[in-house]
């Protein structure tokens, strides 16, 4: 598949979900930021229309003029039936939406996470470390609770990966800042090596999901994602938390979501 393919296939089902377009997207360099901020146009979207509500009466109306226009001219029939399908679709497709949207990503989980670096690249830059309430925070959300130190931290927040959300850590390293993900629910059978042209890690797994540990090219990471999984305790039903949390994002909105967040 093209990109000129690719493109035309994303923009007609943003959340399609065919193998081959989903291979292209893993390959492509220059297709998987178009295909994320693609699908986040059409998040934003649904979000507007799920916001109007239409005016009082108006089901009564359109049916009130369609038996008029009967009467009068019967070739319009075709626009009030055109209309009610449009309304009908709407609202299916308000209802059944927010179940669907990320299920349909079959991304691997490394590849989730350095696209998730590369969107969220400015949090790099943060040279303050936050404070304990900050942190404290972050992980309540979670009903998880910090059990060790987790050492300076200079960014935290709740950031959504595929179908859950998860704690999103920046920490100072000696080659350059260290990524952190906790991502509750995210089970992997084994530990998975993340790497590309700037950045190395690995994703360990942890008995409530796993942690993914990213530096850049060159940085000594051995033990880290173990240590930092030790540090935090997290709740039996950790996952469903991550999951009932990215599904109140999608609901708000992610203007509201990350207002929330600071």
């Amino acid at each position: 598949m093209n990109c000129l393919d690719f493109r035309r296939r994303l923009l007609a089902d943003p959340f399609c979900d065919d193998e081959e377009l989903l291979a292209h997207e893993e390959t492509c360099p220059d297709c998987a930021p178009f295909a994320r901020e693609t699908r986040a146009q059409e998040i934003a979207l649904r979000n507007l229309l799920q916001e109007v509500t239409p005016p009082e009466g108006l089901a009564e109306r359109i049916q009130l003029a369609a038996r008029y226009e009967h009467r009068v001219e019967s070739k319009r029939r075709w626009w009030y039936a055109a209309a009610a399908s449009m309304l009908l679709t709407i609202g299916v497709s308000l209802f059944s939406v927010w179940h669907t949207i990320d299920e349909r990503s079959d991304l691997s989980l490394a590849q989730s996470v350095l696209n998730h670096i590369d969107d969220e690249s400015n949090h790099l830059r943060e040279a303050q470390p936050v404070s304990n309430g900050r942190l404290k925070f972050v992980f309540d959300r979670f009903d998880a609770e910090l059990a060790g130190d987790l050492g300076q931290v200079n960014f935290a927040a709740e950031c959504p990966m595929r179908h859950r959300t998860g704690v999103h850590l920046v920490m100072p390293g000696k080659m350059g800042p260290i990524t952190v993900f906790f991502m509750p629910g995210e089970d992997t059978d084994g530990v998975l090596p993340i790497v590309s042209d700037r950045f190395q890690g690995e994703i360990t797994p942890t008995a409530w999901g796993s942690i993914a540990v990213v530096g850049e090219s060159g940085e000594r990471l051995d033990g880290m994602g173990e240590a930092l999984a030790d540090a935090v305790r997290w709740p039996a039903n950790a996952g469903e938390l991550a999951s009932a949390l990215f599904e109140r994002r999608l609901s708000l909105g992610p203007r509201v979501a990350q207002q929330q967040d600071r």
